[in-house]
């Protein structure tokens, strides 16, 4: 079992390799203290991924809220290997720039087999 999970980590490192970007990650924590929330931040990396733009039909979305106006495109993803940390959450957020692009970790989902991580892939949001 041991090195067909080897073999598998290697051809995740080698999908990556095929288009690779160096990332450094924000992150932003809310952790409970005395009663209230504080938020602590953190670099994370940098971490060598790959990052691709899916083919759906989902456009492009501008969101109002009370603090203002974003734009969001949810039509990217990214592959990591399994030695990578990257989170999402409701009291965590990873942020990081690639290819002149501002994005946001949404849902990270390990890649398993026989019990081990082999690598993760994440659904990123590009925010402006």
């Amino acid at each position: 079992m041991r090195g067909v999970v080897e073999a598998l980590r290697l051809a995740q490192r080698h999908v990556i390799a095929e288009n690779p970007v160096e990332i450094t990650i924000h992150r932003t924590e809310k952790i409970e203290k005395d009663g209230a929330f504080e938020e602590i931040e953190n670099i994370v990396g940098p971490i060598t991924v790959r990052v691709y733009q899916r083919s759906s039909g989902v456009a492009p979305q501008e969101i109002s809220a009370l603090a203002g106006t974003k734009y969001v495109d949810a039509r990217w993803g990214l592959v990591a290997d399994h030695k990578a940390d990257i989170q999402a959450g409701a009291n965590v957020k990873d942020e990081f720039e690639a290819f002149g692009l501002r994005f946001q970790v949404v849902a990270v989902y390990p890649q398993r087999a026989f019990g081990q991580v082999i690598g993760f892939q994440a659904d990123l949001e590009r925010v402006s």
